[in-house]
């Protein structure tokens, strides 16, 4: 596939890789991208004890795209091989009709595992800064796609926002060799978070929007 891309002309592939804004109408699409972008990503691996049925990945993700809080954005590629997602400032807590399906949702994909990965997750939640900010909650580009730019486009339109608009960016990274890529982005790690000795470590991570040049 990453051949076949690299064959295409200019203009083409300049479309495939132009960013746009998209809704929940393609989640089929979405969370595909998204369940391979992060087949091997260490906290993925690590909440599902290892590698984790792709059938599984795609319920994951289909539920965080569907149960996406109101006014978070979907940016893609043309091809749909990167994609992010951004929660809107001032989100509240879960609804509790949600996070009563989410529950049930861990409980049916990870069994035994369901408590402690429940306990992690309500324990990043608390970590959220309170200042009204733009929350990447995912960023994924398909695997022969990675390293080829894609993922810094994804991040432009966002990021062109905060800064027109003083308004600041948070993340929390799962994988220490994505850090120096959001740090030319303009974040810096402000925290870490760690459940236990065997679990892999998450970067909490901060942009202030750049003032107007």
């Amino acid at each position: 596939m990453g051949e076949a891309v690299s064959a295409l002309k200019p203009s083409e592939q300049a479309r495939l890789a132009e960013v746009r804004r998209i809704g929940t109408e393609r989640v089929g699409e979405i969370c595909h991208t998204l369940s391979e972008a992060f087949a091997g990503d260490p906290f993925t691996r690590w909440v599902f004890g290892g590698e984790a049925d792709p059938s599984a990945l795609l319920r994951w993700w289909e539920f965080l795209v569907i149960h996406a809080p109101p006014g978070s954005e979907f940016h893609v590629s043309g091809d749909l091989a990167g994609v992010a997602v951004w929660h809107p400032p001032g989100v509240g807590p879960v609804e509790v009709g949600s996070s009563l399906r989410f529950r049930k949702l861990i409980e049916s994909l990870l069994g035994g595992r369901a408590g402690e990965a429940l306990f992690v997750f309500s324990r990043l939640t608390r970590r959220k800064p309170v200042e009204a900010h733009w929350h990447l909650a995912v960023l994924g580009v398909l695997p022969h796609r990675q390293n080829s730019g894609l993922g810094s486009k994804l991040l432009v339109p966002m990021l062109a926002r905060c800064d027109s608009t003083g308004t600041p960016a948070y993340l929390e990274s799962s994988n220490p060799r994505n850090l120096g890529f959001y740090e030319r982005a303009g974040f810096r790690t402000v925290g870490s978070f760690r459940y236990s000795i065997d679990s892999p470590p998450l970067s909490l991570m901060w942009r202030d929007p750049s003032p107007a040049q």
